[in-house]
């Protein structure tokens, strides 16, 4: 798997991923279940699927189960994840807060309480090795941290990297269930024409969201 540095500006292999989908809701949760490799639920899937809507960022922001300082840190996570390109960042269209909506209701006790270690261990690495909190570090000191996360290297464990995986598997899900990825990173056309069985990829140029 190439290093996670090399993921963050490339939103493309996503996109042509979810261009199997299928315009059909059923069919379209269980391939973005088989996308996630069954690193979410496909209660999970329904319910982004049913949409969440975002909210605005203000100071001190809690969410139904993170704090303000948990929130904060995976609102930088997955905008390091997804960064501003062309089209906004998965924190810009608050993938940050559909995770935490997500862990909510779509995750038991156990779940929720390993999701909040992931973040903490990866804060407290942070701190150890670079003497300040994650959001405070340089934005390459961050993505270091996160290439060795996705390695289970440089202090990370096994299920440090399970973390980061869930993580990166709820922000794409986030990210293009959102209005913004859907309609302007993916193709959208709220009435689709006939039915093409075989189309060059050249002519399609991009992946088509779910309606």
């Amino acid at each position: 798997m190439d290093n996670f540095s090399d993921q963050v500006t490339d939103k493309l292999t996503a996109s042509e991923t979810l261009s199997q989908v299928d315009t059909s809701r059923r069919r379209a949760m269980k391939q973005l279940t088989a996308l996630f490799g069954g690193a979410l639920s496909m209660s999970s899937i329904s319910l982004a699927v049913q949409g969440y809507q975002a909210q605005k960022d203000i100071p001190g922001r809690a969410g139904k189960i993170l704090n303000p300082q948990q929130l904060n840190l995976l609102r930088i996570l997955v905008g390091l994840i997804i960064p501003a390109t062309e089209t906004p960042s998965a924190s810009d269209v608050d993938v940050h807060g559909f995770i935490d909506n997500q862990l909510a209701f779509c995750f038991n006790k156990e779940e929720q309480q390993a999701f909040i270690r992931g973040l903490e261990k990866l804060e407290g690495t942070a701190v150890k090795q670079l003497g300040q909190a994650f959001a405070k570090c340089h934005q390459a000191q961050q993505v270091d941290l996160l290439n060795n996360l996705e390695d289970a290297a440089g202090g990370f464990e096994s299920q440090d990297k399970d973390f980061f995986y869930r993580t990166k598997s709820l922000t794409l899900l986030g990210y293009y269930t959102s209005e913004i990825g859907a309609t302007r990173e993916l193709a959208y056309l709220p009435i689709p024409g006939g039915y093409r069985g075989n189309v060059p990829f050249d002519e399609v140029g991009k992946a088509w969201a779910l309606n």
